[in-house]
């Protein structure tokens, strides 16, 4: 399958199952993953967050567990799209000997057979994608565990599908202002996760570098590097935010946006469109992965190779 047919499959992926959990009996929630599967735990904690839900929930990154993760009444939910990133494993293992309550999301590979193995739950996603082309997949299973009603989740699909031209067309545009310069995506919270989603799928589908930033903390660092011209003129700028921010981070956002033009530079200003938070995230995540595909293609580059991740994990085998 090709990235355009994979790209073209992520309203299709999101699939609702009645699969829901208590969150109650949980004090908190860890998300693990790495790279591509882990972007679903910044999504789904990002939505939990905007739901009002008083379980404290993170996403993790890297090995082992944070040291309050121990016992049944903490939820540990691994995912790995190949079902064999070492991290993950290495999450998956330290929640097990802490007894901490573990459920498993991948398309098979070693977490998979360790599930099994230990009697907890896996849910499997389909097989052949990309880890970061199946992001769908993922965070549905994620979702429809965590409680997300059937009608937000089709409302979110049907959004997608109705402005798919119109998201293609933005990501395209978008690709065109980004080619030759580095990007710079600001955020605000509550498109925190779609900011760094666009920063990697930058990185990995295009093939250079990206940055991103969240207000209200970088009018407290980052912005004080826009005296330097010589850099700013090499870099192409991005606002993004919700409708739903808090209503000072929205005048931040119109500072920032100031600020900007001021010093010669029109940003890309973009929010989500949709009926929830879901949708608008989906939509902006979307617009995201559009653009990274067609800057790619203005750099020559084909999407899906990524050497060297793959030289990286290599030279990990050595040791």
């Amino acid at each position: 399958m090709s990235p355009e047919e994979m790209l073209k499959s992520f309203p299709d992926q999101l699939q609702w199952e009645k699969t829901d959990i208590d969150r109650s009996l949980y004090r908190t929630i860890t998300f693990c993953g790495m790279g591509g599967s882990g972007i679903v735990g910044d999504i789904a904690k990002s939505w939990l967050e905007h739901r009002g839900c008083n379980v404290v929930a993170i996403s993790h990154r890297g090995y082992g567990l944070p040291n309050y993760v121990n016992g049944e009444e903490h939820l540990v939910i691994c995912t790995s799209y190949s079902g064999n990133t070492e991290e993950t494993i290495s999450n998956f293992e330290t929640a097990m000997k802490r007894d901490a309550t573990v459920i498993c999301i991948s398309s098979g590979g070693k977490l998979e057979e360790l599930a099994k193995k230990s009697g907890v739950l896996h849910l499997k996603v389909p097989s052949g994608f990309a880890p970061r082309y199946a992001l769908g997949y993922m965070l549905s299973k994620i979702l429809t565990l965590l409680g997300v009603e059937k009608d937000e989740l089709e409302d979110a699909k049907e959004n997608l599908k109705t402005s798919y031209e119109e998201i293609k067309k933005k990501g395209e545009e978008i690709a065109n202002k980004l080619n030759g310069y580095i990007p710079i995506i600001y955020a605000t919270p509550l498109t925190e996760a779609c900011a760094f989603r666009w920063k990697t799928q930058i990185n990995e589908n295009s093939k250079t570098q990206a940055y991103f930033a969240t207000l209200p903390e970088m009018h407290h660092n980052e912005v004080v590097g826009l005296d330097n011209a010589e850099i700013r003129s090499k870099c192409a700028f991005i606002v993004m935010f919700d409708l739903k921010d808090h209503e000072r981070v929205r005048r931040r956002v119109d500072i920032t946006i100031r600020l900007l033009k001021d010093l010669g530079i029109v940003p890309v200003a973009i929010g989500g469109d949709g009926n929830s938070y879901l949708a608008r995230l989906l939509y902006l995540i979307h617009v995201g992965d559009w653009a990274s595909y067609y800057l790619a293609g203005k750099y020559g580059f084909e999407p899906l190779p990524v050497k060297v991740i793959d030289w990286i994990k290599e030279e990990l085998l050595k040791l």
